[in-house]
């Protein structure tokens, strides 16, 4: 495990459109929690754990705080974008060693696991105090 800068593919035409297609498919859903389960929680950080099969996604949701993805395996996860939301999504590729990454408040998504791996992370909230 290691840290390095999020690499990403170059969004084709038919990516695009698949990415833009979920958005329209599942516009209007309200926003859930940002992982599949609490692991820990303390009045500093909560630590979440996420596991998306091939083909699986999360619930809409917002990184309200700071947040440290401990991302342990996948291939290939999308981050989808609202339509009306201003922001592109994209699809992020993840090293075959895993990768940490921080994450900056701000942002509504779905995470679509897009590859053929399951993807796995741990997401680390960081409160404000």
């Amino acid at each position: 495990m290691f840290h390095s800068p999020p690499k990403f593919l170059d969004l084709t035409p038919e990516w695009k459109a698949k990415l833009d297609a979920f958005a329209a498919e599942h516009a209007g859903e309200s926003p859930g929690p940002v992982a599949n389960h609490i692991l820990y929680e303390d009045d500093k950080a909560k630590i979440w754990e996420m596991k998306l099969e091939p083909g699986e996604y999360s619930a809409l949701h917002s990184h309200d705080l700071d947040y440290y993805l401990i991302i342990l395996s996948g291939d290939l996860v999308a981050g989808v974008m609202p339509p009306d939301s201003g922001m592109d999504s994209f699809i992020g590729v993840v090293p075959p060693s895993g990768n940490t990454v921080g994450i900056p408040r701000g942002g509504l998504e779905w995470a679509w696991n897009v590859g053929e791996q399951t993807y796995h992370e741990f997401l680390v909230e960081l409160k404000d105090q």
